[in-house]
């Protein structure tokens, strides 16, 4: 009997995940902005496209979402050549050897306070490990512009140590704290099926 109970929670696991909608990142209006402290003067920002992603999302089960972004770091601009070739360098991205940065969510959970908090993993430089985002949800309706795609649009923060991702150049001139704020729209698919991003995504 315990075999097949297993079975039956597995696949009444998988139909509640496949009923949840599934929504492909807008990348011309999904931003990532980084502050980093510039030698204890001001917080340099500087501004990247989230590239590619996709999210399961239904507000009326947050704790079946799930979320996978690809960032490209050498896009990473902070309005100045020589400051964004010192940045994109071995000691800080080496986006030469890094091209990509991803995150992919393990846990999604609505607090108390109505926000999602949405626990996962970030690769990045060769590193992977865990962070949390904050989110709020900022709106989700029909696009008021053709094509009129429903449309779900969020904010989240975070911040990471850049030193434990291996970017530790500097430190007495570049901050180690990292604040990270996103921006994202998404639009609904109803075609796609969840899946880790292809090439042709990226």
């Amino acid at each position: 009997m315990r075999p097949l109970l297993g079975s039956a929670l597995l696949l009444l696991s998988l139909a509640s995940q496949a009923s949840v909608p599934l929504w492909q990142v807008d990348p011309v209006h999904s931003k990532l902005l980084v502050a980093v402290e510039h030698a204890g003067f001001s917080q340099s920002l500087a501004l990247m496209p989230v590239s590619a992603g996709v999210l399961h999302y239904d507000p009326e089960q947050p704790d079946s979402s799930r979320v996978e972004v690809v960032l490209q770091p050498a896009r990473l601009d902070f309005g100045d050549e020589r400051w964004n070739a010192a940045v994109h360098g071995s000691g800080l991205l080496a986006v030469d050897n890094y091209p990509e940065a991803r995150f992919r969510s393990d846990k999604v959970t609505l607090d108390q306070n109505g926000d999602l908090l949405i626990d996962g993993t970030l690769e990045l430089r060769g590193v992977s490990l865990p962070l949390q985002l904050r989110a709020q949800r900022n709106g989700q309706r029909r696009h008021p512009l053709p094509p009129f795609r429903q449309t779900v649009g969020f904010s989240a923060t975070t911040s990471l140590s850049r030193a434990a991702f291996g970017a530790d150049a500097w430190p007495g001139m570049v901050g180690d704290t990292v604040q990270i704020r996103i921006e994202l729209e998404a639009t609904r698919d109803r075609n796609a099926e969840l899946a880790p991003l292809t090439p042709d995504q990226r």
